[in-house]
């Protein structure tokens, strides 16, 4: 009985926790790029990823560029992602302060400001704007796409388009030497035109704007000092969904850092605290409180096993009485037999 009762409770744990993993989930699509956040739009997996493939290692922070800048450090490669207008603005110069001193920035942003765009003579036009709700409606329909061609990087990479959600493109940049493009949105074959109409003796205006959708560039290098800039402006490619959905353009951009160590940093965006919001934060973060609290559940899941049994005593089985008339008369008629009184009575019968 033991044993079919704990069969009973393992296979019924077992169908929930199928049944469980079948169940469809459902998805936040909240862009966040937290560290702990598992949704399509954190960076739970991106930074998984790049904790395992880049070889001189990689951290995440939530250090500002003037609390890195003071860091007595080798040169390091930075990645900052912002996407919509929340969050601190990034200081233009200590981010090119920064690049001037050997170190390699990577700096995503769905739409760059006047000050970073004056600064480095380029200009950034608004192409989409990323709606949570109209991403939800389009999700697993068809959504309008675009492309994106891959051109940088032609002396190891082959040209390479890549399709992507429509919201995903958020602005575009007119880059002007010595910029050098790595991926656009339009398969044309070189950007002279566009840097004829913007240059530093020739500021862009508006009234050009039909002149340079040759242009459309999303994702550039600018060097600057002994480092480099690099200025992408598909933010949400560089999250768990992007590194998923578009591996190859993620690894690409990615593979420009990959010779120094690699820091992401989280201070440009609202500290969303996915992980602290547990209670059990602090038990878990000390391996003591953590194994005690698994001592504990452990515990508690053996207390409901064992009180889930019947706690009625076992009533025994027991035999109902011997009937013992059989076993009299057959005594009485070997005792009949035995002293040869069988039949004297029937024979006095029959002689009367």
């Amino acid at each position: 009985m033991n044993r079919k009762f704990w069969l009973l409770i393992l296979g019924l744990t077992v169908l929930m926790l199928v049944l469980e993993y079948q169940m469809p989930r459902r998805f936040v699509w909240e862009p966040t790029f937290a560290h702990a956040d598992r949704q399509p739009f954190g960076c739970y997996v991106f930074d998984s990823v790049l904790a395992t493939t880049m070889p001189h290692g990689y951290t995440v922070c939530r250090k500002s560029l003037p609390q890195l800048a003071l860091e007595n450090t080798s040169p390091r490669s930075f990645i900052i992602l912002h996407s919509g207008y929340q969050g601190e603005a990034v200081n233009v110069d200590t981010l090119l302060a920064l690049a001037a001193r050997g170190n390699r920035i990577l700096y995503a942003h769905s739409y760059f400001d006047d000050e970073i765009c004056d600064t480095l003579n380029i200009s950034c036009n608004t192409k989409n704007y990323f709606l949570t709700s109209n991403f939800q409606k389009t999700f697993g329909k068809e959504p309008s796409s675009d492309s994106i061609f891959w051109i940088g990087d032609s002396a190891v990479y082959t040209p390479y388009v890549i399709r992507v959600h429509s919201q995903f493109i958020n602005a575009c940049i007119l880059d002007t030497l010595p910029a050098v493009p790595l991926a656009k949105i339009n398969n044309w074959a070189d950007l002279d035109f566009a840097k004829e109409h913007l240059s530093k003796d020739s500021p862009y205006v508006e009234s050009d704007l039909s002149k340079v959708r040759v242009a459309d560039v999303v994702a550039l290098s600018y060097p600057i000092g002994k480092g480099e800039l690099i200025l992408v402006t598909t933010p949400l490619m560089l999250t768990n969904y992007g590194i998923l959905d578009n591996p190859a353009y993620v690894h690409r951009l990615l593979n420009r850092l990959k010779d120094l160590p690699v820091v992401r940093t989280e201070a440009y965006m609202p500290n969303y605290d996915v992980a602290e919001s547990s209670p059990f934060r602090e038990l878990l973060k000390r391996p003591p409180l953590r194994w005690a609290l698994y001592l504990v559940v452990l515990g508690i899941v053996l207390l409901m096993g064992f009180s889930a049994r019947r706690r009625q005593r076992a009533i025994p089985v027991e035999k109902p009485p011997r009937n013992y008339q059989l076993d009299f008369i057959r005594h009485i008629g070997t005792l009949q037999y035995m002293k040869q009184k069988h039949n004297k009575s029937i024979w006095k019968k029959e002689k009367a």
